[in-house]
């Protein structure tokens, strides 16, 4: 609960979710260790040809850098743009996107003329700080809003039974088995995910998606405006639920809702949940861990918390105590918890203060770490990154039938 990226991270994590892409950091040094930190993180990939001598790039593979001195600022750095253009050109990159940081923002280069003199107005793209005080959700969305304003790919016609999928990110937890698990739910209703929109697509899968037939949202808050945008511009339907599919009361109104508005067949992907449900519930009859009346903090969107504190409290017999949603809003959602909390009376847990102790804490990664190791919570789940400790080697998404078994994984066990 201390960590948010905010918006200028979103600029650069959703460039750095489309795989062949690159991110040109207009700016110091400083600014692009952080960054680089989390994609190397987030998703890793490597390149040989890069070295510590390699220029812009100094040793890591992504994210190079103009490396602003103090004098830039006075003088200007376009030199220094055009030089890094024409070097990241000659590697063969298939989208290049110039972020400015808000420092180099106020210097003025013109990155537009440097990208149209390196031969680059094809396919690269300048993206200012104006994102840098918006939420970390705004700041994905818009994003790749601009990506698909900027490829701008004519429709071909439209491919029958194929979706976007829309709302994952590479911050999300676990955003591999996010896209398995949801494009796995939506092929038992006959549906083929041709493109997961910023979560590891490759710029022929964005380009490839102008021809879905649906624009499917798993977590509304970082998919409204790419919808909008493939609504409006290809006349795509878009579904776009109240709430992210956490928990299995949840991914079942998912998967109906999907099946409400495709026309498709559910049955096969309700079977799959209920599977899985009934594993679960033989699973907690084996436990020897009660969570009656323990108490529940989460910090997490709108969509992800209120579908995740109903869980808590219907399955787990656990109470709110603090609920709190990142800093970003979404309305459906939060007029949802605000009636559930007015019905079981607990109104006051919603931005409350956070607690000195709580059992069960949903948070960042980092937080939920810090808080278990100083015994300031008795479990700590991780929801997303910054979750710089660990990595994952079995299935961890929160959504999905598999999510659920994750939360109920890192509430049970304390191992």
């Amino acid at each position: 609960m201390i960590v948010k990226p905010d918006g200028f991270f979103g600029v650069t994590m959703a460039i750095e979710g489309i795989k062949d892409s690159t991110v040109l950091m207009h700016g110091p040094e400083g600014c692009r260790k952080n960054l680089w930190a989390l994609t190397n993180k987030v998703y890793p990939r490597k390149d040989k040809s890069v070295s510590r001598m390699t220029p812009y790039y100094r040793g890591s593979a992504r994210i190079p850098c103009t490396d602003l001195e103090s004098s830039d600022y006075i003088y200007g750095a376009y030199d220094r743009v055009f030089d890094a253009l024409q070097y990241i050109k000659e590697r063969d990159t298939r989208f290049v996107a110039v972020v400015c940081s808000p420092g180099a923002s106020l210097i003025g280069d013109d990155c537009n003329k440097a990208i149209e003199e390196t031969g680059l107005s094809d396919r690269a793209i300048v993206l200012d700080a104006d994102l840098s005080s918006k939420p970390i959700n705004v700041g994905i969305d818009l994003t790749l809003m601009r990506v698909l304003e900027k490829l701008n790919q004519p429709a071909k016609g439209v491919r029958k039974n194929t979706a976007v999928l829309l709302g994952n990110h590479v911050l999300q937890k676990d955003w591999e088995s996010v896209n398995e698990e949801m494009s796995h739910i939506l092929e038992l209703m006959g549906i083929e995910v041709i493109c997961c929109l910023g979560a590891g697509s490759s710029v022929q899968e964005i380009r490839d998606s102008v021809d879905a037939e649906y624009a499917i949202a798993v977590c509304p808050e970082y998919a409204l405006r790419t919808a909008d945008y493939y609504h409006e511009r290809y006349g795509m339907s878009t579904i776009i639920p109240e709430c992210s599919p956490v928990g299995f009361e949840y991914t079942d109104r998912w998967i109906k809702l999907v099946a409400e508005r495709t026309g498709n067949d559910p049955s096969k992907a309700l079977e799959y949940v209920d599977r899985i449900r009934k594993k679960a519930y033989r699973r907690m009859m084996a436990a020897r861990f009660d969570t009656d009346a323990f108490s529940f903090s989460i910090d997490a969107e709108p969509s992800i918390c209120y579908p995740l504190a109903k869980f808590f409290y219907d399955n787990l017999q656990m109470v709110p105590k603090c609920l709190r949603y990142n800093g970003i809003s979404y309305e459906p959602s939060e007029e949802l918890m605000g009636e559930f909390l007015e019905r079981i009376g607990w109104v006051d847990a919603l931005d409350a203060d956070v607690p000195e102790y709580t059992e069960i804490l949903c948070t960042d990664g980092n937080t939920a770490d810090m808080y278990a190791r100083s015994n300031h919570c008795l479990r700590g789940v991780d929801l997303r990154f910054p979750s710089m400790m660990n990595v994952e080697f079995l299935p961890q998404p929160l959504f999905g039938a598999v999510g659920t078994l994750y939360i109920l994984e890192r509430v049970i066990n304390r191992f």
